[in-house]
């Protein structure tokens, strides 16, 4: 089965971020399983793969971006003639049984393009309609295309998902909101969530590896960590570590709690009570120095990977409804605390686990979390070769 994995804007060979981590996995587990897996990417993911990967894949293409205001045509994929041209070769030259493009943006050139009649999967990675919303919190996205934004997403998407002949997505909120909003059938859609990058998480002497990890990225090892991770290149991120700083460390300056925040291009930084100590290399170091992790996300869409992180780490965490869209099957005071916003009880959660219930999920969890498959999150491909047009099998 030859497959053409499409990711505009993207880089389908790393997992630094949620939807990186989504399709790097996606394609690792193609490519174990003796599938002939091409990539067309951004030039700017060059350098910055998964060499072991790379290797695996069939080929890997790659287009010039171009930069309008300011701002990456990832929006106006359709339009760059980089893109075009290039995609134009690749399908001239090879026959793909399944052509998969990550978010909408460059699905109608692929469209035209598509002589072959390959079948051609959207994998949204979200409701772009909401993502939009949330892009325009950047204080770089071009005031000049913010009246018209979320309505030119919303009917792109609407239309891409009428075309396609099979739509993914990664949490039942997104499935609902496509065949409500846009009236497609439910049969041309189907899951499959983003799952955790970790593996081989160590579930022994947790004390020890407290230690080893806290004095591995320079941590106080002396005081109660809470953690939040997440790139600051997408908006959602950057407003929860705006409350962590302004709403909700405010609250704990006496206390014995310090908030360690990690992500992509984060500052280092350091006040009395948060710590920003920038990308982290080693995820699984940052979550077992850990006590809880707190996940203060107010708006998005899709689902974040820092959830299924904590959960396959049987990190105790604390989170709104919004950070555990997509994980519906979690129960509030067991698996986690959940919040519908972060208010007074959002902030009286946080309250050192020994105050908490978080200590009994300490106690008691990491067993039972681990057991359920680590609670479903982990979704494999194996759905997308079940159910796909043309077998895929």
């Amino acid at each position: 089965m030859n497959i053409l994995i499409i990711y505009p804007h993207g880089n389908a060979l790393n997992k630094r971020a949620g939807a990186e981590t989504r399709v790097w996995n996606l394609v690792s587990w193609l490519v174990e399983n003796n599938f002939k897996v091409s990539i067309l990417h951004a030039l700017k993911s060059k350098g910055e793969e998964d060499l072991v990967l790379k290797r695996k894949c069939n080929q890997v293409y790659y287009y010039r971006e171009l930069y309008l205001f300011g701002v990456s045509d990832w929006y106006l994929s359709d339009l760059n003639p980089f893109f075009i041209i290039k995609l134009y070769r690749i399908l001239k030259r090879n026959k793909f049984d399944i052509i998969q493009i990550e978010f909408p943006y460059g699905f109608f050139t692929t469209k035209f393009l598509n002589h072959k009649n390959s079948s051609i999967i959207y994998d949204s990675l979200g409701v772009e309609a909401e993502f939009m919303k949330v892009s325009m919190l950047n204080p770089f996205f071009p005031k000049i295309f913010k009246p018209i934004a979320p309505k030119f997403a919303k009917i792109y998407e609407k239309l891409v998902c009428k075309l396609a002949d099979t739509i993914i997505g990664v949490s039942d909120v997104d499935i609902r909101y496509f065949i409500d909003n846009y009236k497609i059938s439910r049969k041309k859609s189907l899951l499959i969530q983003i799952p955790s990058s970790l593996t081989n998480i160590d579930l022994g002497d947790r004390t020890k590896l407290k230690i080893i990890s806290r004095n591995k990225l320079n941590l106080p090892g002396n005081k109660i960590i809470a953690i939040f991770h997440g790139g600051i290149t997408h908006p959602a991120n950057n407003e929860a570590i705006d409350i962590i700083e302004r709403k909700i460390a405010p609250k704990f300056n006496r206390s014995n709690l310090v908030f360690v925040i990690a992500g992509l291009f984060l500052p280092k930084y350091k006040s009395k009570n948060v710590m920003k100590i920038g990308f982290v290399e080693d995820l699984k170091a940052l979550l077992y120095a850990a006590d809880f992790a707190i996940v203060p996300i107010i708006r998005g869409s899709g689902m974040r990977v820092k959830c299924a992180d904590y959960i396959y780490s049987a990190l105790p965490f604390i989170t709104t409804k919004k950070g555990l869209e997509g994980i519906e099957f979690l129960k509030n005071g067991e698996d986690c605390l959940i919040y519908a916003k972060v208010d007074k009880s959002f902030i009286e959660g946080i309250k050192s686990p020994q105050e908490t219930r978080l200590e009994q999920q300490i106690a008691t969890g990491t067993d039972r979390v681990v057991s359920r498959e680590q609670l479903e999150v982990l979704e494999t491909p194996e759905r997308l070769v079940r159910r796909s047009p043309n077998g895929l099998n």
